[in-house]
């Protein structure tokens, strides 16, 4: 490992926090603990990273049913040997061949909702598990599903920040009776310590274990998919679903104070990422107050997303260069644009605010290592429930636009801007490790912020994920509690218009690697219920 990474801070046990979790063998991360159990249990069973992550995320389907599930979307980043030969398996799905902003321009729609059935993109999930397993995975992929069947039919625990999220969605999850009836309890929201049961989606993992992709993508699960969606006016068809497929990308890369940062290409937004990093490296922080450090992130961030919503979106239409964007140059020149007295205010967004994901990841003792999320987009996704086989649709389609010309504009057989982003790093050639920070559009900044906290300032990888948090949020600057009024009151002098405090802003789950001392660092931070545990 770099030397930088031998100077972490230690922990200050006069505080409350946790320890980072340190092995020698494997290690993982996740946010919720029943899935590490598992995750660990495939492991010491002979399973590698690939069996362990998938096994983790089916768990995670039935424990965290409001984040991710088998009706959502997953990217992944793969190091088979533990070496900086990185790959990106791109499981983002595309909208219906029918689907049209045109259509919904001429019946003036201009923003995609939740529940639309133009929300929903064919999930792309299931097609992006498959080629990972088939190419990677050891353990027979009927197996990997044991533990999720045996959660769905006979029940999880529902745990405290599962039960606090579920209780803010009480209106959403009654406006679908499949739904309701399925996600509520008598009308109300399960709550911390209750027993949730998906005893349908168990028939469903049973057959996805015993047929794969064509137990997903057709027969019963799939009618009854195409029958929910086209019950509330989707115009999704058996040949929309047949054609999902999930595809092998090159990752994206930039420097960061000579780290390597690794990221998902566009559709994903981990260029958004990169380009906060680079503006961020124009400045020395050895030489300012924590006040304008925060003021140039949020700067930086803003332009990012600015050029976010400009250019990017599926690769096929993408216009947001990476070569282009993060030439010297011009990253020069958005730097300048950064006024160290005033905060600049950019168009708002029309993006879509979403706080919810998973992420996990996993080191095995041969050094596979992935770095892996799974999104139903949305808290509870669209909404929409199909009855028989227990899946909630994600809702990714909002991300699109219906904004005549614009590359991210909703069309047929198309995939949408991306959140979620894994990512890697490494030095001189070598892997340092994973990592992910969830939180919706967050993402980006979140990357760019948590690795800052390491490189620039020395935080240990348990500290640099509890470290309070902001984000530029289309011109409210959100602030975690955490903050000194003294930083609060400079950043108003400035003209940032502050939200505080903001309810918890993402997540994160890290795995960092130091061969020389044979070690495993791993963190999952304290904003979920998750753990970081090794062997």
């Amino acid at each position: 490992m770099s030397k930088l990474f031998r100077n972490f801070n230690k922990r200050d046990f006069s505080n409350s926090g946790r320890s980072n979790a340190l092995s020698s063998n494997a290690m993982l991360a996740s946010s919720h603990p029943i899935a590490s159990s598992v995750g660990l249990d495939i492991l010491k069973s002979g399973g590698n990273a690939v069996d362990a992550a998938l096994a983790m995320n089916a768990v995670l389907c039935v424990a965290e049913p409001h984040m991710t599930g088998v009706g959502g979307d997953c990217f992944s980043m793969l190091s088979v040997d533990g070496s900086t030969n990185i790959k990106v398996l791109n499981g983002s799905g595309k909208s219906s061949e029918k689907a049209s902003a045109a259509y919904l321009r001429k019946n003036n729609i201009s923003e995609i909702k939740p529940n639309m059935p133009d929300a929903i993109t064919i999930p792309g999930a299931v097609a992006s598990w498959c080629l990972l397993h088939k190419e990677h995975g050891h353990m027979p992929w009927k197996e990997l599903f044991d533990p999720a069947i045996h959660y769905a039919k006979e029940g999880v625990k529902v745990h405290e920040r599962v039960a606090f999220d579920w209780s803010n969605n009480l209106k959403k999850l009654s406006l679908d009776t499949d739904t309701s009836n399925l996600f509520l309890k008598n009308g109300t929201t399960y709550e911390f310590m209750d027993n949730f049961k998906n005893e349908n989606l168990s028939k469903t993992f049973r057959t996805l274990a015993e047929e794969g992709f064509n137990g997903f993508y057709k027969g019963w699960v799939a009618n009854d998919l195409i029958t929910k969606l086209n019950s509330i006016g989707g115009n999704h068809t058996l040949r929309d679903f047949s054609n999902a497929s999930a595809e092998w990308v090159k990752p994206i890369e930039g420097n960061y104070r000579n780290i390597k940062i690794h990221e998902a290409p566009p559709n994903s937004q981990g260029l958004v990422a990169l380009i906060i990093l680079a503006i961020l490296e124009r400045f020395n922080f050895n030489k300012i107050s924590k006040v304008d450090y925060l003021h140039i992130f949020c700067e930086a961030t803003k332009i990012g997303y600015f050029l976010r919503d400009l250019y990017l979106a599926d690769a096929e239409y993408n216009r947001l260069s990476v070569d282009h964007f993060l030439n010297s140059e011009i990253i020069d020149q958005y730097a300048s644009k950064i006024d160290m007295n005033k905060t600049k205010t950019y168009d708002k967004s029309d993006f879509p605010n979403h706080p919810d994901t998973i992420y996990l990841t996993v080191r095995d003792k041969n050094g596979m290592t992935i770095s892996f999320i799974n999104s139903l987009f949305d808290a509870f996704g669209s909404g929409v429930t199909a009855p028989n086989s227990g899946v909630l649709f994600h809702c990714r389609g909002r991300a699109f636009n219906t904004i005549e010309g614009h590359p991210n504009e909703l069309g047929p057989n198309k995939r949408p801007v991306h959140t979620i982003i894994p990512a890697m790093i490494s030095k001189n050639g070598k892997l340092l490790g994973s990592i992910g920070v969830m939180g919706g559009q967050y993402q980006a900044a979140g990357h760019a912020y948590v690795l800052s906290q390491m490189i620039d300032f020395g935080l240990n990888p348990q500290f640099a994920l509890n470290y309070p948090r902001v984000f530029p949020n289309n011109n409210f600057l959100d602030l975690e509690n955490g903050f000194d009024k003294e930083v609060i009151d400079k950043l108003k002098t400035k003209g940032h218009q502050i939200n505080y405090p903001a309810s918890p802003i993402g997540g994160g789950q890290m795995i960092l690697i130091d061969e020389e001392r044979d070690v495993l660092i791993g963190a999952s931070d304290w904003r979920k219920d998750g753990l970081a545990i090794g062997y």
